[in-house]
């Protein structure tokens, strides 16, 4: 029986090492998402404070200097707050690529395994016939040998 040779072998390990890579990309891809909405939500209790710190200062009496300041630090957290959204979905844009790439390349490895599998199938298959050919071919000649030329098929020993 002759051994099984895949052709496409070499692509498929390529194909695979490509999709191992995008799951690497996409994991540290995922990373800096989530340390960009960490620092999101902490941009956005900070910028909830200061509001309640304005809030609360204009309902005391507040000299100007101390409201400005309180504006100006609500203004900058505010600002902040805008820059730090615009990040993280720019990175929730980079997941979602990271993530079609590696549905892809899951794909194309997909099919060259569901391929190798039928080639595999047909080897098996056509391994087998010879198999049967052979060991039929063998039965015919050992039942021949079996029988000696002087011999009759009644006799005993």
């Amino acid at each position: 029986m002759r051994r099984f040779n895949f052709r496409l072998q070499r692509v498929m390990e390529i194909r695979e090492m490509k999709e191992k890579d995008c799951q690497r990309e996409l994991a540290r891809s995922m990373e800096v998402l989530n340390r960009e909405e960490r620092q999101l939500q902490n941009i956005a209790g900070e910028f909830q404070a200061s509001r309640e710190g304005l809030r609360r200062a204009l309902m005391k009496k507040c000299t100007a200097g101390l409201l400005n300041s309180l504006n100006g630090w609500r203004n900058r957290q505010e600002d902040e707050l805008k820059v730090q959204t615009a990040h993280t979905n720019e990175q929730k844009g980079r997941v979602d690529q990271k993530r079609s790439a590696l549905v892809t390349a899951s794909k194309k490895k997909k099919v060259l395994e569901r391929l190798r599998e039928r080639r595999l199938e047909e080897h098996q298959t056509e391994s087998q016939q010879e198999e049967q050919a052979f060991l039929d071919e063998l039965g015919c000649r050992i039942g021949r040998s079996w029988k000696r030329p002087n011999e009759d098929p009644g006799e005993k020993e």
